[in-house]
């Protein structure tokens, strides 16, 4: 049976692929949830959270992005460059709301040094940040018209150059010089560099391509599973039972992300857009009204909750009050925030209409200066306030 059309057969928004990217949201918001709310909970719903977050979590997100990239109806090289810059801008916003500005409020009322460290983290590989750089990439890969399997090459050989060098880098002693590493390689402070989680998006870009052309879904979801699904549990099952050369033990939490690991996060995405599928058919090809909002706006979900906890977490230190002890309240607040933040981008959508990547011409210009100025200006405030450089980069390595 033919799978693939040589025309694009799947135009248009996809339910399955809109459920993935709310189930990314939604497990995203709770392990953020956990992590900066956290007293001590255990258990199975906490093992649960660490094993998602090990086989889907930030790489389920970015091969969404990765797939959304083909299905954007603006698509060019001007365009990747152009939505590249206002997700840097908007990963700045969100970090100065989330850590910088909270954290800068913190040290002024304790004057306890070590929340400079915090201040910033206003310069970090935050997921939007990986996000505009990698737009910028694929900017100038499109740009040189390579092929999808080519651009995916490349992500798939960064991936594994980067096996050997967190293996092997020295541990760096600088923090500036760590920091402006972090955007590119796998360093102490680094969270999603550019080589490392690029492999996503490539592998995103290069499934979006074929996704277009698949003449029967049913057919192949179910070959998908078939196959796909007996190769990730024996992977993981080796993986967790036995060392793998020069990669570091493997801890679900931690979001492995290298070499075979990256590989197996793109087949447990594949497996899962299959069983959203699976779902959607017996729904009327349809996805929950809910998850569809979660999809169209993620972007949103996640700068809003960001901020929320940001706020949550300095309230927390300020007034010295323990993190959540239960699993169940753990995830019913989780929800809590998800519907909190359902209500604002709701409410900036009808009335208020609010966008950064939405502005242009003078607006633009001065958002986006007003932005990275703040950024600038809280950067060299913090490290004025320093005296003792060792505090900082004792806190960071």
């Amino acid at each position: 049976m033919k799978l693939l059309s040589k025309e694009n057969v799947n135009n248009g928004r996809q339910p399955e692929i809109d459920m993935v990217k709310a189930i990314a949201i939604i497990f995203m918001i709770i392990i953020h949830t956990y992590q900066g709310c956290n007293g001590g909970c255990e258990g199975l719903g906490i093992s649960f959270l660490g094993y998602f977050a090990g086989f889907f979590g930030a790489g389920s997100f970015m091969i969404c992005m990765g797939i959304g990239m083909r299905y954007a109806r603006n698509h060019t090289p001007k365009d990747y460059i152009i939505r590249g810059l206002a997700l840097l801008t908007v990963s700045q916003l969100v970090n100065l709301l989330r850590l910088s500005i909270p954290s800068l409020v913190l040290y002024e009322a304790t004057d306890k040094t070590f929340n400079l460290g915090y201040v910033l983290d206003v310069i970090q590989t935050d997921i939007l940040t990986f996000a505009g750089l990698a737009f910028l990439l694929m900017a100038a890969l499109t740009a040189l018209r390579l092929k999808d399997e080519c651009i995916f090459a490349i992500g798939l050989v960064l991936n594994f150059l980067m096996v050997p060098c967190a293996a092997f880098i020295p541990h760096i002693e600088s923090f500036w010089t760590d920091r402006l590493l972090s955007l590119l390689i796998a360093t102490d402070s680094a969270l999603f560099p550019i080589c490392t989680h690029f492999i996503y998006v490539s592998f995103g870009y290069l499934l979006g391509g074929l996704y277009m052309r698949i003449e029967d879904k049913k057919h192949l979801a179910g070959r998908v599973l078939l196959f796909c699904l007996p190769i990730v549990v024996i992977y993981y099952a080796l993986r967790m039972s036995f060392p793998f050369p020069l990669m570091a033990e493997y801890i679900p939490e931690d979001e492995p992300s290298l070499g075979t690991d990256a590989l197996a996060v793109c087949l447990d995405t594949v497996i899962l857009l299959a069983l959203c599928y699976k779902f959607t058919e017996r729904n009327g090809l349809k996805a929950p009204s809910f998850m569809n909002h979660l999809s169209k706006y993620i972007n949103s979900y996640y700068c809003v909750s960001e901020v929320i906890l940001g706020i949550i977490v300095a309230i927390r230190f300020l007034i010295d009050i323990d993190g959540i002890k239960s699993t169940t309240i753990l995830y019913l607040c989780s929800f809590l925030l998800i519907i909190l933040c359902f209500l604002i981008i709701e409410i900036n959508a009808r009335y208020i209409h609010f966008t950064i990547a939405g502005l242009k011409g003078t607006k633009a210009i001065i958002v986006y200066t007003s932005i990275w100025a703040a950024t600038f200006v809280i950067v060299a405030y913090a490290m004025s306030e320093i005296s003792d450089f060792s505090v900082i980069y004792s806190f960071y390595n």
